[in-house]
């Protein structure tokens, strides 16, 4: 006998499977749903989880620019981001390199 799960049971379903690093093919195979639809969970809980990571208006530019750094940025995407001078950025790139 299958069990048929709601839509809701489904998503958390994928995100269970999606923390256990289950690919979206093996996903797609224990849930029965598309690929595009895992995608689209799979996306907002991550973007979820980004923001809950930190809250950046509040901080210092300071923090805001290593948290950059660490994200990857370049430099001149986090000068852009901050509003800041590329001089002050180098400064802060030093900083998080130190």
């Amino acid at each position: 006998m299958q069990v048929v799960l709601n839509k809701k049971e489904k998503e958390e379903l994928v995100v269970k499977l999606h923390q256990e690093n289950k690919t979206i093919r093996q996903i797609a195979e224990i849930v029965h749903m598309s690929f595009k639809d895992i995608g689209k969970i799979i996306r907002r809980i991550d973007s979820r989880i980004n923001d809950d990571d930190i809250d950046r208006s509040n901080k210092s530019k300071t923090t805001q620019a290593i948290y950059l750094f660490k994200s990857g940025k370049k430099p001149i995407e986090v000068a852009i981001e901050l509003d800041i001078s590329y001089d002050e950025v180098t400064e802060l790139q030093n900083e998080y390199w130190a």
